[in-house]
């Protein structure tokens, strides 16, 4: 098989049922993320580098799994890191995957941080999961760069341009977010059209660091029923993921 793509991977789930709607996927984690997110769990996969030969090696193993598995599987989710970053090597990705799963869907996983690369993939793209992280005020808190927040509102907006199917998702980290922070995103994304959004429990990196939040205060965005019901009256089509 022709191989396309130079793309760099930084890790690989083989099957999941909870990265794609409703599908049976492999999510493959790319390289490399401008953002500093505080609660990211991919710390590891920030750096951005070249790509090696065992980059090449590591494509073909996947390229070689995937092939084994075109009957189990229904969708390729490309997360990262930040994956929008290598969106020209996705595509070529999804080429050399076309070549012998030509049913497969593909999903994206994204922070929005790239906004005309988003741009450039939505073509090969049939749904994605969008973070808004927070309040435009506190955007920056998260993820320690200037400007995020404009990245993010951006490629939300190319989304609902080009009527793509797509969910918005933000983590619930109660070291940062309120609910009433929460509600503000609900809010302002239900007014430009968004019909499905996702509340994430927030999990700390270090589980064993005595600073962490307790789990009441993690919880709270998931036990209040009056907090559900709000949101709920904003964006009916709502899960809280937890």
């Amino acid at each position: 098989m022709d191989v396309n793509s130079n793309i760099i991977v930084g890790g690989l789930v083989p099957f999941t049922t909870i990265d794609y709607p409703s599908k049976m996927s492999a999510v493959i984690f790319l390289q490399g993320c401008p953002w500093r997110c505080i609660y990211c769990s991919n710390p590891h996969l920030f750096e951005f580098r070249r790509p090696t030969q065992q980059d090449k090696s590591n494509w073909q193993y996947i390229l070689s799994l995937l092939q084994k598995r075109t009957k189990i599987l229904d969708a390729v989710v490309f997360s990262g890191g930040e994956a929008t970053a290598q969106a020209q090597e996705i595509i070529e990705a999804i080429k050399d995957i076309k070549q012998f799963a030509p049913h497969f869907k593909f999903g994206l996983h994204t922070n929005g941080c790239f906004p005309d690369k988003l741009e450039m993939l939505l073509p090969y793209i049939d749904w994605i999961g969008l973070d808004i992280k927070a309040p435009c005020k506190k955007y920056e808190q998260i993820t320690k760069v200037k400007g995020s927040s404009e990245q993010a509102f951006s490629s939300l907006n190319l989304l609902l341009k080009y009527n793509k199917d797509f969910e918005v998702r933000t983590t619930a980290d109660p070291t940062i977010l309120t609910k009433d922070d929460i509600l503000e995103i609900a809010e302002q994304i239900s007014k430009i059209g968004v019909k499905t959004y996702a509340i994430q429990k927030y999990r700390p990196v270090d589980k064993n660091n005595p600073n962490n939040p307790p789990s009441t205060e993690i919880m709270q965005f998931f036990t209040d029923k009056e907090f559900e019901k709000k949101l709920r009256e904003l964006i009916p089509n709502l899960t809280l993921r937890f």
